[in-house]
């Protein structure tokens, strides 16, 4: 049934329930299709990793879903103390698996879970569609172009994109709504929508600069009156959203003066800081851009800006002029932003995409209005060449198949090996080939354009699943050739990978005590795969591996005591640890790892410390080294076995003298060798303690600067009987 409505006499469906539910049954399937199939697809490859791909990111994560499932509380907390870590929606939604299984088993669940919330990113994207062209055709093309994209490879790595990407188009939809159709109600699901994508991840903070000034935009250019009128309609049809601005804009003023706006950002407070726009920024800026425009099939990206320009210049309606403002603003600032962190903060600048693959939905609609409706059909076709003269300009700024390949932060730029091999087999360079790629991709945009309008919906869905073919091609490209050979195979180190878990009690804490003595992959891996692992002891300022909380500790040489724990049941401890040997009320060793769980006495009290030598267990040539064992009441006899290396610097071998109470060793070491064992026996009375000095001749200049003697590869000081008296 029909009727004509309005002045201008617009046709609009009356539906009946029936096709009311049809309808949403067909917008149903479409969604459900996309999301299920793109996240099935990536699921074969993530749900067989086994192991992770960025530290220490993904332990955070694993961290932080673990303190939510046990503490219910979304306050980030790790090793039991606040850490500004604000991202807290992906550890919210594996919280659920850290409460009920194992570490590994709930990575195993998250790893399942990534590809589905990327692909659902599908949901919100049809639904923006449908708000900015009223076509399903057009809907359908949003949702395909942001399910199947080369991003679904993050799925194999625990990182907050899963989960932001949903929210961030989730964001937008809902903004738009709140520009396109003013009310209080929209103004605040707008807001919630925006402090959804800021937990989702921080790095969305962007987001609230760009509403107010896209609903600026959008409200100054659409009417034709006059600009003062215009302004205050702005502002009266978006009361609530412009009040909190303000309230915010006063108190973020209030936490400056107090110098305490950094904690609004938590950890992120540093990247706000200093130069926001560093040497090099447009360049960078560029770069990135391309990595995403090449990813994604270019010509999404030659379409949206087509579209883009030419809606906020001509608008056709509310709803797509909204979403024209929204996609001109968010593009260059949130290029800017991750431009420049990568500038200051990534090493060698390297450039990660996975910052910005957020744009890809956002061009998804605008391709879908551009293939479906034929508005400015002919301006549209002579922009489009225009943006494509440009971008093959742009794209030569980039570099193909020179900088290395990281999946996890890059999986767009990870497809580039595939396209230095293209172009070597059309006998061009990489840069070339993508420049003429783009050019042919322009001449194919502007004469979907101009298509007769009569088969444009058909049109558009093809081209649609042309390109989302395309982006399953990359992403099962880098998945096979980097993902699955790095993250599916077992590791030699690795035991059960639980062992600390299975070893424990339930309900025990184990506190890390890390040593540079051994890889920090060791200690990350410890902590990432025992729920148990709950706290860090850093003696004397040495490292942990992690920029997590960590208790401060230090060795009491005097009393025998390992000092700053706080009720920890089991330490983890290096096998060859230097610095220290605790009594041990029992050990545990790995098969492989060589890290060693220790359940220490009451007090964490000692057998031996050492004093002159370093955390990784070097001596200098201007100290003694002094090893000191202890009674703990009982006087006994111990036999001290050391094995000595020295630096393959040493211009000559380097002598040593080990002398107790009653006896001495002498003896010298080779460059770049290992004194065989030496043994030299110590009585330890009841009280008090007995000390073993090691002098040294001779030193060596390391490649990191220092100036070192002898190394300690291992001390061992078993018990062997009582000293005759």
């Amino acid at each position: 049934m029909r009727r004509l409505q309005g002045s201008h006499g617009a046709i609009k469906r009356t539906f009946q329930p029936g096709d009311l539910r049809r309808s949403i049954t067909r917008d149903g399937v479409v969604v459900v299709a996309c999301v299920v199939v793109a996240g099935t697809f990536a699921a074969y490859y993530s749900a067989r990793v086994i192991t992770w791909a960025v530290m220490t990111d993904e332990l955070q994560t694993t961290k932080l879903a673990t303190s939510i499932a046990e503490t219910g509380s979304l306050v980030p907390r790790i090793h039991g103390a606040y850490y500004a870590a604000l991202s807290q929606l992906y550890p919210l939604l594996l919280a659920p698996f850290y409460a009920l299984f194992t570490a590994p088993a709930a990575a195993t669940a998250a790893h399942v879970l990534n590809p589905f919330l990327l692909a659902s990113a599908a949901w919100p994207a049809y639904l923006l569609g449908r708000s900015v062209t009223g076509s399903r055709a057009a809907a359908t093309v949003a949702a395909l172009l942001s399910a199947f994209t080369p991003w679904l490879v993050l799925s194999t790595a625990l990182l907050t994109e899963n989960a932001a990407y949903p929210a961030f188009v989730w964001a937008i939809f809902l903004c738009q709504r709140a520009i396109a159709e003013p009310s209080q109600k929209r103004d605040v699901v707008a807001l919630a929508a925006l402090l959804l994508a800021f937990i989702a991840r921080t790095q969305l903070f962007v987001l609230a600069f760009v509403l107010p000034l896209a609903l600026l935009g959008h409200e100054l250019t659409f009417s034709a009156l006059e600009f003062r009128q215009r302004w205050r309609r702005a502002i009266a049809s978006h009361r609530v959203l412009f009040s909190v601005y303000a309230v915010a804009t006063l108190a973020a003023g209030a936490l400056a003066a107090a110098g305490l706006l950094g904690a609004v950002v938590g950890n992120y407070a540093v990247p706000f800081r200093g130069d926001l726009l560093p040497a090099g920024i447009w360049h960078s800026a560029a770069v990135h851009l391309d990595y995403v425009v090449i990813g994604g099939g270019i010509l999404p990206f030659l379409l949206a800006v087509s579209w883009a320009v030419s809606t906020a210049v001509r608008p056709a309606g509310k709803s797509s002029h909204a979403f024209a403002w929204l996609l001109l603003i968010l593009v260059p600032l949130l290029t800017v932003e991750v431009s420049s962190f990568d500038l200051r903060f990534t090493p060698n600048a390297f450039v990660q995409d996975r910052y910005l693959f957020y744009l890809t939905p956002l061009l998804a609609v605008a391709t879908g209005a551009t293939l479906v409706r034929r508005e400015l059909a002919w301006a549209r076709a002579v922009v489009v060449l225009g943006a494509g003269a440009v971008s093959a300009w742009l794209v030569g700024l980039a570099s193909y198949g020179k900088q290395p390949v990281i999946f996890w932060a890059s999986p767009a730029a990870a497809f580039h090996p595939a396209i230095v091999t293209a172009a070597g087999w059309l006998h061009l360079s990489p840069d070339w080939f993508v420049r003429a790629t783009v050019l042919v991709v322009a001449a194919l945009a502007a004469a979907l354009i101009i298509w007769p309008r009569r088969a444009r919906a058909r049109l558009a869905v093809s081209a649609a699943i042309a390109l989302a073919g395309f982006g399953t091609f990359e992403a099962a490209y880098v998945f096979e050739r980097f993902a699955e050979p790095a993250l599916t195979e077992v590791r030699p180190h690795l035991d059960r990978r639980d062992w600390i878990d299975a070893a424990v009690p339930s309900g025990s804490t184990v506190a890390l005590v890390p040593s540079p003595l051994e890889s920090a992959t060791y200690w990350w891996e410890a902590e990432y795969w025992n729920k148990d692992v709950t706290q860090a002891l850093r003696i004397d300022d040495g490292p942990t591996f992690t920029p997590f909380p960590a208790d401060d500790g230090t060795v009491d040489v005097s009393a025998g005591k390992l000092l700053g724990l706080h009720g920890a049941d089991y330490l983890l401890v290096a096998r060859n640890e230097a610095r220290f040997h605790l009594v041990e009320a029992g050990v545990r060793r790995a098969d492989v790892t060589p890290l060693r769980l220790v359940r220490p006495t009451r007090g964490y009290r000692l057998e031996w410390s050492s004093q002159g030598v370093s955390a990784d267990g070097w001596t200098t040539p201007d100290e003694d080294a002094r090893l000191r064992f202890y009674g703990n009441g009982q006087p006994l006899r111990r036999t001290l076995i050391v094995v000595l290396s020295a630096a393959k610097e040493a211009p000559k071998p380097i002598g040593f003298t080990l002398e107790g109470s009653t006896a001495v060793q002498r003896g010298t070491v080779d460059p770049g060798g290992a004194r065989p064992p030496v043994e030299l026996s110590v009585c330890v009375p009841a009280t008090g303690h007995a000390d073993v000095v090691m002098r040294t001749s001779g030193s060596a200049r390391v490649p990191d600067g220092r100036v070192l003697a002898l190394h300690f590869d291992r001390i061992d000081a078993p018990a062997d009987g009582k000293c005759q008296a």
